[in-house]
């Protein structure tokens, strides 16, 4: 038995001096090098697109907001420059970055951004409080080539592409097209049509969600997208009816999105209550867009709210849909309070939306409501089941205006537009 144990630690340290041997010779560098060497390598690629990158970012593990085109512009002095579809065209904001190893090469953009930082900000407006849209400002480069990076969100775990932004195009007039092309699906409601048939769609930021049979049941399932210039670009492909669609394409002739061969269409239902909140507005009252019935209201609460607030203020601005910081609120600007009430739209038919306050507000909100708000918007919405109006519009798909008219009061109209207006109130 100590012969056969001799053997064997004989051949086990052979075999180790072997392994340690060939261990030298496969892997002559640490892995730290490696990954500095990885880090090196990247920064010279990002630094060297003449015109900088187009990231397409998709915030959320869940991809639960869609994606964005957001451009950068990469300095060796460690500055980073950002345009993004959610800002102006003319938009920039410029921070730090740095390559960094934690658990492999890491790309962090660790100092703020405005532009940036909107995605991972929790306190945005958009998203779930406290959270935002959960977006990642630490990446784990995955691969990085002159014609292509691939990195991946540290916390979203989400698959990010950047290509280099061709040098013949200003990031202006690049974002300008996607804004305008994004102006296009300016819905709610839409049809997704595969061989004639037709599933119910419905589109949150820039995602649809579309109801379709599985195993005998209805499921709505969620796609995300990018807005592309010429169409949607798919984050991962739509499956329904047994078809892939990656991309669809808009059709200027029939005014929907098909895809490239044809075969599967997505079609905007424009009733007037889904352009109402469509995108979630804003919409600006105004005091002249309001009936003799409407600014009677109004006349009361602001004099109620002049004598209860201390100051020279006014009534600047009434904006319902997404505005100031809620996706769907009354927005209220008066003097220098900025107060908001959540809205609860519920559409009753094609033609008549409700409009309901139930009761969430911030702070300023309360106060302004306490102070004679509350009488104010009485004609558009209230507590406890709200008003119901009649909608119509100046144009059936893409409306200026709309006018409100309430059920069962033809006295209480209210015009209502998307042009940036002031409230105007005038004795």
């Amino acid at each position: 038995m100590k012969k056969i144990l001799y053997v064997f630690a004989l051949v086990g340290s052979f075999l180790l001096a072997g392994c340690n041997s060939e261990t030298e010779s496969l892997f002559g560098e640490s892995a730290s090098n490696r990954i500095e060497e990885t880090m090196n390598n990247a920064q010279q690629v990002l630094v060297s697109a003449p015109n900088g990158w187009l990231m397409k970012y998709y915030p959320s593990s869940q991809q639960s907001f869609g994606g964005y085109n957001v451009l950068m512009s990469f300095s060796a002095e460690g500055e980073v420059t950002v345009s993004a579809d959610i800002a102006a065209p003319n938009a920039k904001a410029t921070s730090l970055y740095r390559m960094k190893e934690q658990a492999g090469p890491t790309l962090t953009l660790d100092t703020y951004n405005e532009i940036f930082h909107f995605f991972s900000d929790p306190a945005s407006g958009v998203g779930g409080l406290g959270l935002g849209m959960e977006g990642d400002y630490e990446f784990t480069i995955q691969s990085a080539t002159p014609e292509q990076v691939v990195l991946r969100g540290k916390k979203s775990g989400n698959t990010i592409v950047m290509t280099p932004m061709p040098e013949n195009e200003t990031w202006e007039s690049y974002l300008t097209e996607i804004q305008n092309a994004e102006s296009k699906i300016n819905f709610i409601r839409f049809s997704y049509t595969i061989d004639g048939q037709k599933y119910e769609t419905q589109k949150s930021y820039r995602t649809l969600g579309i109801t379709h049979e599985v195993d005998g049941e209805n499921v709505t399932e969620t796609f995300s997208y990018i807005q592309a210039k010429d169409g949607l670009e798919f984050y991962s492909p739509i499956t329904i009816g047994g078809l892939e669609v990656s991309k669809l394409i808009y059709d200027s002739a029939s005014g929907t999105w098909k895809s490239e061969d044809g075969k599967a269409v997505l079609t905007p239902e424009a009733t007037p209550t889904a352009l109402l909140f469509a995108n979630g507005g804003p919409w600006f009252v105004t005091y002249d867009g309001m009936s003799a019935y409407g600014q009677g209201y109004v006349a009361a609460g602001l004099a109620k709210m002049s004598s209860n607030i201390p100051g020279d203020n006014s009534l600047d601005y009434l904006i319902l849909g997404s505005y100031f910081y809620a996706d769907n609120a009354v927005n209220i600007a008066y003097g220098t309070y900025y107060g908001v009430m959540l809205l609860e739209t519920n559409v009753v038919s094609d033609t008549q939306i409700n409009l309901n306050l139930p009761g969430n507000c911030d702070q300023t909100g309360l106060d302004l409501w306490n102070a004679g708000f509350n009488n104010v918007i009485r004609p558009i919405a209230y507590l406890n089941g709200g008003v119901t109006f009649t909608v119509t519009a100046n144009d059936p798909v893409n409306p200026t205006e709309m006018t409100l008219t309430e059920v069962g009061n033809t006295q209480n109209v209210i015009v209502v537009t998307n042009q940036e207006t002031p409230f105007g109130y005038h004795e």
